[in-house]
């Protein structure tokens, strides 16, 4: 099987997405959005085997070569003819042929391929899944405690303004990550510390991309922003989130008033993995996710 391999472009997101819903997963690694914002690392290729949109990467220095699990109608027949042909290019390059972004759900089309491969969990990579009505109404006795940071921010900041993502305020937006990052001593050029060049990128490309998000501002200045985007119909993602944390409240504030007005609609939201970090598994548990999408890592031999 002869593959033709192309970058990521905004251009190919139609295509993309075509795909996308075919394979009916949640998990966010796989969303258009995701994807391109971290190509400026991963620098993804991709190419239509079996009707199926596959893609590869040299890992970019960030992490190991990988395919990550194709989009379309997968079947272990398929998966064994994209695995036939994307194994040589692989081989040829000295790399060790891994799968990763693999949804539970889609396991066992890998393992009924026959090829012999060692399947992992990851679980730091696990997305969390919530309710999206419950994180804009903060409604109920366990989001108390959420009730009360959104009460208090109210309170301390009334003359707070909340808008809509444009690229008028792109440039405000990517000064906040620089402070951020200064503040905890990051390099925004260390893309496993720093995401400000994703996030760089999704600005850049903001008209050709089909993302939406929202920031606040407080006393002229932007404090909080949030990007996100839609997957299927009742699904919405927040790829990214970023606030000053001197501002008591504000993350509650940005997560509620972004599901508000940029995704009134949608019935679930998927906030992304916590990566093993404490400090952001505590925070992302906090707003009591209905579901997990686990995700799982797979070697071929």
């Amino acid at each position: 099987m002869n593959l033709t391999w192309y970058p990521l472009r905004p251009k190919d997101m139609a295509i993309y997405n075509k795909y996308y819903s075919m394979v009916e997963t949640n998990m966010t690694d796989l969303t258009f959005h995701c994807r391109f914002a971290w190509d400026n690392v991963f620098k993804i290729q991709w190419a239509i085997a079996e009707d199926c949109l596959v893609q590869i990467s040299d890992g970019g220095g960030y992490t190991s070569p990988f395919m990550l699990m194709p989009l379309g109608k997968l079947t272990p027949e398929k998966m064994e003819k994209i695995i036939d042909a994307v194994r040589p290019i692989f081989d040829a390059k000295g790399w060790k042929f891994k799968i990763r972004a693999v949804d539970e759900e889609k396991k066992s089309v890998f393992e009924k391929t026959g090829i012999p491969m060692k399947i992992d969990f990851d679980e730091d990579s696990s997305d969390y899944f919530y309710d999206a009505e419950a994180l804009r109404t903060l409604a109920g006795k366990k989001y108390s405690k959420k009730r009360n940071h959104w009460s208090k921010f109210q309170r301390l900041y009334p003359d707070y303004i909340y808008e809509s993502l444009s690229p008028e305020i792109f440039d405000e937006c990517l000064k906040l990550v620089r402070l951020w990052a200064s503040e905890k001593g990051i390099d925004i050029g260390d893309s496993s510390e720093s995401d400000y060049y994703m996030i760089k990128r999704i600005f850049d490309n903001w008209k050709d991309l089909d993302a939406r998000g929202g920031a606040i501002r407080i006393d002229g200045k932007i404090v909080a922003f949030s990007i996100g985007s839609i997957g299927r119909e009742e699904v919405g993602f927040i790829h990214f989130e970023k606030a000053d944390i001197s501002y008591d409240g504000l993350y509650t504030a940005i997560n509620k008033l972004v599901l508000e007005n940029e995704f009134p609609n949608i019935r679930y939201v998927n906030r992304e993995e916590d990566l093993g970090i404490p400090g952001l598994r505590k925070a992302k548990e906090s707003y009591f996710p209905i579901a997990k999408i686990n995700k799982w890592r797979l070697d071929v031999e």
